[in-house]
């Protein structure tokens, strides 16, 4: 059973390279629908989507490439319904009626190409754009906004064809889920959901922006509190934390509700009573969500919820009172959930997805390309299976070596797209703070405690030197000597 790393690498890897891919909707019963990289679209790969899909080929484009091609909404247009704002129709100048596989996957270059200007088509034709909403599947969960942040993640141009699947099953109507993911096996092709690619971005992406940090005493005992903003939902957070690392003591994250704006670190209500736990427990955090109790809860706050844990840097909490979705994420985004919590979580556990249980990668180590040490930064390398759940960043954590001992090491996880884009290899790259052996040939255990930040593209060397610096004294900081 893949995860949602494991199904997002692969469409990623797919789509470089120019094949198709499946994508679902974000409910079992929603439309699926096939996606090929517009700067990659050929013949064949364009019949296959027509021969399988609505017959209406789309292009989902970012807001700013259609403005650049004036490509303006069409007339009529109703996002409020379709929840897809689409353009114009389009086929590129040139000989033929625009309609053939042939015509159709050059209309499709042309659009992804960034040479390309307004008159470089005519209108109206038979490639239908499609604007994404700025924000991606965090501003609306569609087809063309999965589509756009899916080819940025890969390094191709952002522009990607796609259609409706049709069901085999009737051909009357488009394909769900189940059915997808049929289709998908049938034809040795990657399948993937909408929920995976948001799911992805907050494992790759940092999305709270903090406001204010002050350290306050209370008849509680100390208190560092911070507030947070999430660029996702426009929601506030405020943590309450407590205490330090101590032998055998496990931290309690306890969540909580207000919709009282006011100071309440006195107050005799069940943010008190939260705070009470921690402070008896001697180490912890009560996250505040910022909004009414009786407000639902979207995924977009459930991952907000597990961002907000992942900053104060527990990789392993106990918790009371975080709904079940969002245990989930925290498992999405690399931590686990302690079972040493004194206090029943009020809403139950959810057992942990398959490939997420335990953040800790072992093989041997390979040599490399010298990169590290050519930067500064000597590595320990370890090539890392497609199929492998890790999710791609920077990690704080310790290493074992052969003798049974352990090493602090910042590690990063990825394909080192400043170097390679893409295209590189995927490797664990582990670079011990205090330790300066010979490891090659040796099998090293590495285990992740902390995810920091998601690969980044640098323009120069310099850059990321200053990055893997900054990393090295943040890890220092999350890892206990």
């Amino acid at each position: 059973m893949d995860g949602p790393t494991t199904r997002v690498q692969r469409a990623l890897s797919d789509l470089s390279a120019g094949r198709p891919v499946v994508l679902t909707g974000n409910s079992p019963t929603s439309d699926a629908h096939i996606l090929v990289p517009a700067e990659k679209a050929t013949v064949e790969s364009i019949a296959f989507l027509v021969r399988h899909g609505s017959g209406l080929v789309c292009a989902a484009m970012a807001g700013s490439d259609c403005d650049r091609l004036g490509l303006p909404s069409m007339v009529g247009a109703d996002r409020e319904h379709t929840g897809t704002e689409f353009t114009v129709s389009v086929d590129a100048r040139g000989p033929g009626t625009g309609i053939s596989a042939s015509d159709r996957a050059g209309t499709l270059r042309i659009l992804a190409d960034s040479a390309s200007t307004p008159d470089a088509f005519t209108r109206p034709g038979h490639v239908l754009p499609a604007r994404s909403a700025t924000g991606g599947v965090f501003a609306f969960r569609g087809p063309a906004e999965a589509a756009v942040d899916l080819l940025t993640i890969a390094g191709v141009h952002r522009t990607c064809a796609y259609s409706a699947l049709v069901s085999e099953l009737d051909p009357t109507a488009i394909a769900d889920s189940a059915e997808a993911e049929t289709f998908a096996r049938a034809h040795g092709l990657g399948c993937l959901s909408i929920d995976d690619v948001a799911t992805y971005r907050r494992m790759t992406e940092l999305h709270l922006l903090t406001q204010f940090t002050v350290e306050r005493d209370t008849a509680r005992g100390p208190f560092r509190c911070v507030g947070y903003r999430s660029d996702v939902t426009g929601a506030e957070y405020v943590a309450y934390s407590t205490g330090s690392p101590a032998a055998g003591t496990t931290p309690l994250v306890c969540f909580e509700y207000e919709s009282d704006p006011a100071p309440h670190l006195f107050q005799d209500c069940p943010i008190g009573a939260a705070l009470d736990k921690v402070s008896d427990r001697g180490y912890g955090t009560v996250v505040v969500a910022r909004h009414s109790p009786n407000s639902p809860l979207s995924a977009d706050t459930h991952g907000d919820l597990a961002e907000v844990v992942r900053e104060c840097g527990y990789p392993s909490p106990a918790l009371h009172n975080v709904p079940p979705e969002s245990r989930t994420m925290m498992w999405h985004l690399g931590l686990s959930i302690s079972s040493g919590d004194s206090a029943a979580p009020a809403r139950g556990n959810t057992p942990a997805p398959f490939g997420f249980e335990s953040p800790s990668v072992v093989g041997p180590v390979v040599h490399g390309d010298r990169r590290g040490r050519e930067l500064g930064f000597r590595t320990a390398n370890l090539e890392l299976e497609e199929s492998n759940s890790v999710a791609d960043g920077v990690w704080a954590g310790r290493c074992t070596l052969p003798d049974g001992s352990t090493a602090i090491a910042a590690i990063s996880i990825g394909r080192r797209p400043t170097f390679y884009g893409r295209s590189g290899i995927r490797l664990l790259e582990a670079h011990l703070l205090d330790f300066d052996g010979d490891l090659y040939d040796t099998t090293l255990e590495v285990h992740l405690h902390h995810w920091m930040r998601g690969q980044v593209t640098f323009a120069s060397k310099e850059e990321l030197v200053a990055a893997l610096a900054a990393d090295v004294v943040r890890t220092r900081s999350l890892i206990a000597g």
